[in-house]
């Protein structure tokens, strides 16, 4: 598996990118690697790209759901290329171009970032 960012795990005011980090009564169930705005996204690793996908209803950030095998997730917070949805591909392609989950959610405390998670 590589980064999708090149960029370190987010660390910042709003809290803490790594997996299992806290949340108030619950606790983070994936990784937020930090990112800039406009910036490529990459496929962490080969997988099919099964739609895109909305981390929140009424949202205009977005993302994708993928599999690998029998494994199943998503990834949030970027503009994923719409030609790639029902395809696979390689581990280092451009799967899309971050968007800012900041300026989105009005936090400007929180650094922008790419949120990955398995959920199976």
């Amino acid at each position: 598996m590589i980064n999708p960012t090149g960029r370190p795990i987010r660390s910042d005011q709003e809290g803490d990118g790594h997996y299992g980090a806290s949340r108030g009564l619950r606790r983070h169930n994936g990784i937020d690697y930090e990112c800039k705005e406009g910036q490529d996204v990459l496929a962490p690793f080969n997988m099919i790209i099964l739609r895109v996908a909305k981390p929140k209803a009424g949202s205009s950030l977005s993302g994708i759901e993928w599999q690998k095998g029998k494994s199943t997730g998503k990834m949030f917070y970027f503009l994923p290329d719409p030609n790639l949805t029902g395809n696979s591909v390689q581990e280092g392609d451009v799967i899309g171009v971050a968007q800012s989950v900041s300026k989105s959610y009005g936090l400007p405390k929180m650094k922008d970032h790419i949120h990955f998670q398995v959920d199976k």
